[in-house]
Order: C-alpha cells, then sequence, then structure tokens
C-alpha cells in the first residue's frame, strides 16, 4: 500500500515539473483574462524560497497559511482524522474565496492581478468591437 501511494507520489511530482518546464498557464486565466484564486501563488512560493518575504505576500499573501494548512492536512491524515481535516479544508477555501475577492476587489486589473490580453473571452470581446 505503501509503495503504491510513493508512485502516485512520484507521478504527480513528475507532472508539476513537466508542466513548469514545459510551461504552464492557469487554465482560468487563459479562458477568462481573469486571474485565478491561486494566479501568482507559485511566484509567491519562489520568492518565499528566496528569503523575499514582502514579495512573497505581495504576490499571495496566503503562500504561508496555504503551507501551514498543508502541513495540518498531512498531520490530520496520519492521525486519521478526517473530519477535521475536512473541516480545515472548507475553512482554507473560504479564506482564499474571500482573499480573491478582496483582491479582485481592491488591485484588479494592477499588478499582480493584471488580465490576460491574449485570452480567450478578451480576444472574443475585442472582435466584437
Amino acid at each position: 500500500m505503501a509503495n503504491k501511494q510513493w508512485k502516485r507520489t512520484g507521478m504527480a511530482l513528475l507532472a508539476l515539473c513537466l508542466l513548469f518546464v514545459f510551461g504552464y498557464h492557469c487554465p482560468f486565466q487563459s479562458m477568462t483574462g481573469i486571474p485565478c484564486p491561486g494566479c501568482n501563488f507559485t511566484t509567491a512560493c519562489v520568492y518565499l524560497l528566496k528569503g523575499n518575504l514582502a514579495a512573497s505576500l505581495w504576490y499571495h499573501a496566503l503562500v504561508i497559511p496555504t503551507a501551514l494548512c498543508a502541513l495540518g492536512s498531512i498531520i490530520l491524515w496520519k492521525k486519521n482524522k478526517r473530519k477535521e481535516l475536512t473541516y480545515l479544508w472548507i475553512g482554507w477555501g473560504i479564506v482564499m474565496l474571500a482573499y480573491y475577492i478582496l483582491r479582485v476587489w481592491l488591485i484588479f486589473p494592477k499588478m499582480p492581478m493584471s488580465i490576460d490580453e491574449q485570452a480567450l473571452l478578451v480576444q472574443l470581446l475585442h472582435n466584437f468591437h
């Protein structure tokens, strides 16, 4: 059983690495032009790993709470506390959605919440003008 989990984890990590090597762009933003709730999260992680906390929080302020949520999820999973894990994920989802709405309301379309001018919906709207 544990061997199967390691294989799945390895395949997921390989898929993520391939996405970054060959270029990944948010499917939601590619279609609509509007940033998704997780937009700039990877950039925030990179800055956090480089030790630049201010830049990390500017790109996505929930990078640290998400890491703590992930750590908490692992602990709850190991302790077989599925109900608490579900509550943790629901809480994280609510916080992420509230933060997204706040970001869109306060700073969109300025950086780092910019419009993707090459998005399908944006291109279709330009063609109707």
